[in-house]
């Protein structure tokens, strides 16, 4: 499990290479490729909990986000807008979901509170290998809800990690015209802006001194890079996994 203190913010497509090249200058050009495929995931039979006035409901049903890294089909300049593919969890061959190494993540409620950043506990697991992946979601009571694909740049200053990118999702008007089982994927926003998001992961839940100190690193990204792009705290609630957030569904709603 990890802590992780966050920062959002978006960019038009006229500004983005102003922005790279502002954090290529910044960190040194320390950077890496982002391509990552990721798949929504909600539990099969739902927990609906009794609405009892005056008691407090101590269970909760959580989404699952499931990412592997996107390895046929993105695009290599992170320009790049048309003619995109990827490998779908809905389509029939799916050799690719045995074959390659999945991340599990379970995402808590932001902390609540006047806080500078978004404070979210993360917790994960890796599956490396497995036979039948889908079989192993079943097992667990969870099934795919929807599926998405991010690429991008991912940018490292001190322990903060920055990253650029757009997201991707099935052009459902020619997923017939695809060879290969492939689907051909748009941008989630037509207008081609960009998704900047700064964070710093703290591995223990009560380290005080380190989450004090990476609250202190992403202000100082806030600040330097104030004239390009403005980073702000993000909507706790739009942040929620919870199968019962009202908030959470309606946002998930247009992905």
């Amino acid at each position: 499990m990890v802590q992780q203190l966050s920062l959002l913010g978006q960019i038009s497509e006229s500004k983005i290479r102003r922005l790279i090249l502002t954090l290529s200058t910044l960190t040194g050009n320390i950077h890496s490729e982002m391509n990552q495929h990721t798949v929504i995931l909600k539990p099969r039979y739902p927990f609906t909990p009794e609405i009892v006035p005056g008691k407090v409901t101590q269970i909760e049903s959580y989404r699952i986000r499931m990412n592997r890294i996107w390895e046929s089909g993105y695009p290599l300049d992170i320009s790049a807008r048309d003619d995109i593919k990827g490998d779908s969890i809905t389509k029939q061959k799916k050799e690719f979901l045995n074959d390659s190494i999945w991340t599990l993540q379970l995402s808590d409620i932001p902390a609540g509170g006047n806080q500078p950043v978004l404070i979210q506990n993360l917790y994960e697991t890796t599956i490396y290998e497995t036979d039948d992946i889908i079989g192993y979601l079943d097992e667990l009571g969870y099934m795919h809800e929807t599926e998405f694909w991010s690429h991008g740049r991912r940018f490292f200053y001190g322990d903060v990690i920055i990253e650029v990118l757009r997201l991707f999702i099935i052009d459902s008007q020619s997923i017939e015209e695809v060879e290969d089982e492939r689907v051909k994927l748009k941008l989630l926003d037509d207008s081609g802006s960009y998704l900047v998001k700064a964070y710093v992961n703290v591995g223990t839940i009560n380290d005080v001194e380190n989450v004090t100190y990476g609250i202190k690193q992403l202000e100082k990204i806030k600040r330097i890079l104030e004239e390009v792009i403005e980073l702000h705290v993000p909507d706790r609630l739009a942040m929620d996994s919870r199968i019962n957030s009202r908030i959470a569904n309606t946002n998930r709603q247009n992905i």
